[in-house]
């Protein structure tokens, strides 16, 4: 793959959560038809976080890695998604808590998904994540699986290699 996946991954997630009207809904203050206006404003294809805070708002970050590599064949990526909120925008207006819901929504996006990797999209872990002062949220880690190359390099083969004839 010569790790495609962060890439084609952070795409995906960018495009899942750009057109989950729920996501769009709890990360604005008013309604704004186009949730596009989003992207690299509240919702970042990497780890983020405000350097001044003139307007406490809510935002989800994410990042790929690999984990590891099995015996050359498979990659084991993992999904990073941060979510996080100043604390004047925690609580809901209907009741809970504004990061909680939205991990609830991307959870419903993600977990299970198959546009990542082989299979299925596993979420391994979900963990409290305050970034700063005044914001809190969540981490939540997803889990794939992936082939480490889709078909043989095309690279030559040493001269001092043997070749098994």
């Amino acid at each position: 793959m010569y790790l495609d996946e962060f890439f084609d991954y952070k795409n995906q997630l960018m495009k899942d959560l750009l057109t989950s009207e729920d996501v769009c809904n709890l990360l604005q203050d008013e309604d704004i038809p186009d949730g596009t206006s989003l992207a690299y404003t509240r919702i970042f294809p990497y780890e983020y976080v405000p350097e001044t805070v003139e307007y406490g708002g809510t935002y989800i970050c994410f990042d790929v890695d690999v984990e590891s590599v099995q015996d050359g064949t498979y990659l084991f990526p993992t999904i990073s998604v941060w979510v996080f909120s100043h604390k004047s925008k925690l609580r809901l207006p209907e009741g809970g808590v504004r990061t909680d819901k939205l991990c609830c929504e991307i959870c419903k996006i993600m977990n299970g998904s198959r546009y990542y990797g082989l299979g299925e999209l596993n979420i391994s872990r979900v963990r409290r994540f305050a970034p700063m002062t005044d914001y809190q949220g969540k981490c939540m880690v997803f889990t794939a699986k992936e082939f480490n190359r889709l078909s043989p390099t095309g690279k030559a083969i040493p001269a001092n290699r043997k070749i098994g004839r």
